[in-house]
């Protein structure tokens, strides 16, 4: 069973053109493989890090693995 959250009202206020609709489409891609349902606040700040080069798989592999907060992911994340 694929897990599918389609984030449509973020979708909606982020995505102006080509390249910000790819960069959702990691993020929200990303985060269903890891069966994350993020807030409104997590999902920006997923998709500032993307547009960082930020690795936000393993941050959400922490997350969903460990039941981190994004918080905790990203201090993990930084000292790692």
């Amino acid at each position: 069973m694929k897990y599918d959250i389609p984030y449509d009202h973020i979708e909606e206020e982020y995505v102006i053109g080509g390249k910000s609709q790819w960069e959702f489409g990691k993020v929200r891609d990303c985060a269903n493989k890891y069966r994350l349902e993020l807030s409104d606040d997590d999902f920006y700040n997923f998709l500032t890090l993307y547009r960082k080069d930020i690795d936000i798989g393993w941050i959400m592999y922490r997350m969903s693995n460990f039941n981190e907060s994004f918080l905790d992911s990203l201090v993990s994340y930084l000292t790692y």
